[in-house]
């Protein structure tokens, strides 16, 4: 003999949580965006200042914030987003802008895991090794400028993505609503 399924409701975060998640995701991404602006100022300084010791400094800011602050700061946004999404009627792959806002955010992690913060580690080790008042030639070129274009396109995209919502809902998302539309009409 077979139970009758009930299905539930998934839980949702109450408006308490539901703002303190938030608040916590909007820093967070703001501050993830705010640390690759610092360092698109310090890469400016080290591509075209004409002492080496501005360099120096600049590459060795770069690796002390982008270091210290960019993968911590990538994390709380990527798990707020996804405690926000899976706590609101959004849910995490409901609706297009949610699911594109989640690649983003987990390619943007990934690209700074695996290859923003190796390449800033290598060139303050460059840095490091580098003489004083000698420019560290891998500091000098341009190159460095696109890891901050392409995540600066990013975090606006996902903004651009939270403020206008686009595309509605995805397939998942519309067979979830028409479940939930016939189990009213059936109670």
């Amino acid at each position: 003999m077979s139970t009758p399924t009930v299905r539930r409701r998934p839980k949702t975060l109450t408006p308490r949580w539901r703002k303190l998640a938030l608040v916590v995701h909007v820093v967070s991404s703001l501050g993830w965006l705010g640390i690759t602006l610092v360092n698109a100022v310090l890469t400016f300084t080290s591509v075209f200042t004409d002492d080496p010791r501005r360099q120096h400094a600049a590459i060795l800011m770069m690796d002390q914030i982008g270091g210290s602050l960019l993968l911590p700061v990538s994390l709380v946004a990527l798990v707020s987003g996804i405690v926000l999404s899976v706590g609101t009627k959004w849910g995490l792959i409901r609706y297009h802008w949610v699911a594109i806002k989640l690649v983003l955010t987990l390619i943007a992690t990934g690209l700074t895991l695996f290859s923003l913060l190796p390449g800033l580690r290598e060139l303050a080790a460059l840095t490091v090794s580098t003489v004083d008042g000698v420019f560290v030639e891998a500091g000098r070129r341009p190159d460095g400028f696109y890891p901050i274009i392409v995540s600066t396109t990013m975090y606006l995209t996902m903004t651009v993505l939270s403020v206008y919502k686009p595309g509605g809902k995805t397939p998942y998302g519309r067979r979830v609503t028409a479940a939930r539309v016939r189990e009213r009409v059936a109670s």
